[in-house]
């Protein structure tokens, strides 16, 4: 066996206590019957073992923090006097450790200047980089309701490939009222829908297959992200497109092509219902 994508994302997370009882408990039953990602666990084990050893961090001493507050105060005062006041009393709080604090205060020096420099610079990059980060957040949250869907006995909390069964279930679940087209002509027939939570908001998705892939759509409001409409999460593809205020997530393990021709498919289906 092979592991793939999916299973290495579970695997990890349950590696981390990332995952619900429920699912923890699932991946437990696989590992227990699967030697190759028992194999694999005790790997992921002993790398965190190994790097928690080689990184085992420094203890910061005692005196940085006086050392800070005088190299601070060199750097900011204009009166020598009183600069030399205060250094004179950070050595005698430092007392028998003032010589070997003595390189921390150039260390210190240049740290307060990278903090205050890159702080600056940082605060706008994270700014302009906002967008991305939160379109980002709930994409690994779709992408994670996507996989538990998969290793749940059915991807779905109802079943049915008619529109007018799936969509009016979701009536008292969810505040969004999705449109759920049936593309089995096409060859993405709907099976199904359940609700998802993502970012706290309840959600409805639908689910759909293509051969014996799933596809999950889940339908978030819009907040006029304007970001890529597609992406390759740990070996999974996510398409996205925004109709009116809301907007519309496909994710499966899908060749990007297919994936992209559903996607197209759906949003020309949108926007003619519009």
């Amino acid at each position: 066996m092979t592991i793939d994508n999916q299973t290495l994302l579970l695997l990890n997370a349950y590696h981390d206590g990332e995952l619900s009882p429920g699912e923890a408990l699932s991946m437990q039953d696989r590992i227990d019957r699967e030697p190759e990602l028992a194999a694999m666990m005790r790997r992921l084990a002993n790398l965190s073992s190994d790097l928690t050893d080689a990184l085992p961090g420094n203890p910061v001493p005692d005196s940085l923090r006086s050392t800070v507050i005088a190299s601070l105060s060199l750097d900011v005062t204009g009166d020598d006097g009183a600069t030399d006041e205060r250094i004179d009393e950070n050595a005698s709080m430092l007392g028998a450790n003032s010589r070997a604090a003595t390189p921390w205060r150039s260390m210190a020096a240049s740290l307060v200047i990278g903090v205050a420099a890159g702080g600056l610079a940082g605060g706008y990059v994270m700014y302009l980089s906002q967008e991305e980060r939160q379109v980002s957040t709930i994409e690994h949250e779709i992408l994670a309701a996507h996989l538990r869907g998969l290793i749940a006995p059915q991807p779905f909390d109802i079943a049915s490939s008619q529109s007018h069964v799936v969509k009016p279930w979701f009536n008292g679940k969810t505040t969004i009222a999705p449109t759920a087209p049936d593309f089995s002509a096409q060859g993405f027939p709907l099976v199904g829908g359940r609700v998802d939570v993502i970012s706290g908001q309840v959600v409805p998705t639908m689910v759909f297959k293509r051969r014996q892939h799933t596809i999950s759509v889940t339908v978030t409001t819009s907040s006029g992200m304007a970001v890529s409409a597609s992406n390759v999460v740990d070996g999974t593809n996510v398409r996205r497109w925004t109709v009116g205020d809301l907007t519309y997530w496909a994710v499966s393990d899908l060749n990007p092509a297919e994936l992209s021709s559903f996607a197209a498919l759906y949003e020309k289906t949108l926007s003619g219902s519009q």
